[in-house]
């Protein structure tokens, strides 16, 4: 008996992509690392703790859940050799040996391990469990929704100072604290709500929330939070086309209108200062004068961190010790001790871990900026990968955000930024997997190809949730 298979015709140009993404071999995990993040970012813990009266620690438990996931998973070890990490990596090994300087060994010591290994955990963990596109699109939703629970402790718990809003307690207490929590957040509800149809209750509550966070940051009074709003809205208009140029105008137009009709005017005078100044002080208000004295205030403590790095340039004066650095300076030279941190996240890291430490710091900005900006100018014109456009997009707009703030605020040692680098990382890696795919020759009978048959068509990422979206890839 002939075993041979008979010769077909076939036509030899015919191709048919193979699916872009493998299913993840942990999405549990993964699943654990989306409750963790929507934890941290949300600050859900600090809401519930007043009703509970205990601190569960279920941070902590999840961190190292999912570190012990990334180890059985194989994440971590893939993951530790990632430009990220190992920037992380870097800059935990020298602020461990800066506390060996530290003016106050045990303070510095006590931030290491409470404040900042959560943080690098942070860096480490998401892209050990982050493998592909459609995982860092849950992550992007997760993110997005954590700016419900904020916004509805800004009507709980709401509070005031001298007119701007904030929250009752915890880390939400502060008028510029809330105003970054929530402009951080806002790029990723704008990502969702592009991803899925008009009417979907998920555009519903995105846009919902995107406009409430708008208005409550204009009500914290927050120049930074005022500042890096006008810086994105700067880069999406150099960026839009003409069309969308006119649209945007328009609804800034209308912003405008509303906020002088709504805002109080005690924020309005506030957010003046900007253009204003700090030197005529004449016919100003109590208001004006508070937000003139809070500039002046962070002028000094700019100042102040610039030089205590270049009289400590290697080593600094110990992680977490600027404040009383500060203090015991001050009092030294018989001036009131201000007992404030510097308002500036990049001279703050510098002047209390080295000019070493603020390198490796902005390098890792300057890294998370140039590879999603770089993804974005390379797929954005490209129909078949505008989720991936939009990802990268969001990503830079959420950097740009953090850069801003933290300008102006003390941000060096929170989770923000690591998670934030943490998922540019695990972003590039899995656009690296879905660009490197190639498409697959499939032989197909001449004979097969009838009126009747289907049309042989790529596979639709799994990253692509839109209808009209996946249509349109497809």
């Amino acid at each position: 008996m002939n075993l041979a298979r008979p010769r077909l015709d076939i036509m030899p140009n015919t191709t048919l992509h193979r699916p872009a993404e493998t299913p993840s071999p942990h999405a549990f995990a993964t699943g654990l690392l989306l409750v963790h993040l929507f934890v941290l970012m949300s600050r859900i813990l600090e809401l519930v703790l007043p009703v509970l009266g205990v601190n569960l620690r279920l941070s902590l438990i999840l961190t190292l859940v999912c570190l012990v996931a990334a180890v059985f998973t194989g994440g971590l070890l893939a993951s530790i050799r990632t430009p990220v990490v190992v920037m992380f990596s870097a800059l935990t090994a020298w602020l461990m040996l800066t506390v060996l300087t530290s003016q106050w060994q045990g303070g510095s010591a006590m931030m290491i391990v409470n404040i900042w290994f959560p943080c690098y955990a942070c860096a480490l963990l998401v892209p050990s469990l982050i493998s592909n596109l459609d995982q860092c699109r849950k992550v992007f939703s997760a993110l997005a929704f954590s700016l419900v629970p904020i916004l509805l402790a800004t009507i709980v718990f709401q509070d005031q100072v001298q007119g701007r809003d904030e929250i009752t307690f915890g880390t939400l207490a502060n008028p510029n604290d809330l105003a970054f929590f929530l402009l951080l957040l806002i790029p990723f509800a704008v990502f969702v709500i592009k991803g899925n149809s008009l009417l979907n209750w998920k555009t519903i509550v995105c846009a919902s929330a995107i406009v409430f966070g708008l208005i409550k940051v204009l009500r914290t009074g927050s120049r930074a939070g005022i500042s890096a709003i006008a810086i994105c809205f700067f880069i999406l208009f150099v960026a839009a086309t003409a069309k969308a140029k006119v649209k945007m105008l328009g609804v800034t137009a209308l912003i405008a209108v509303l906020a002088f009709a709504f805002l109080p005017e005690t924020l309005l005078l506030r957010y003046a200062t900007i253009f204003n100044g700090t030197g005529d002080e004449q016919g100003m208000s109590d208001d004006e004068l508070s937000a003139v004295a809070s500039s002046r205030i962070r002028k000094m403590l700019f100042e102040e961190s610039v030089r205590m790095m270049v009289e400590n340039p290697v080593f600094g004066v110990g992680p977490g010790i600027f404040t009383a650095a500060l203090a015991k300076d001050q009092k030294a030279r018989g001036e009131q001790e201000t007992w404030h941190e510097a308002h500036n996240s990049f001279t703050q890291i510098g002047s209390e871990a080295g000019i070493p430490a603020l390198a490796i710091y902005l390098a890792l900005v300057i890294y998370c900026l140039r590879q999603t900006t770089s993804i974005y100018l390379r797929t954005r014109r490209d129909p078949n990968q505008i989720v991936i456009s939009r990802m990268a997009a969001t990503l830079a707009m959420a950097l740009v955000i953090f850069v801003t703030c933290g300008a102006f605020g003390t941000y060096s040692y929170t989770f923000h930024f690591p998670i934030l680098a943490g998922l540019v990382q695990a972003f590039v890696v899995a656009v690296r997997k879905e660009q490197k795919t190639t498409p697959a020759v499939v032989p197909v009978r001449l004979s097969m190809l009838s009126a009747t048959t289907p049309a042989l068509t790529p596979s639709v990422p799994n990253y692509v949730r839109n209808r009209r979206l996946r249509h349109g890839r497809a």
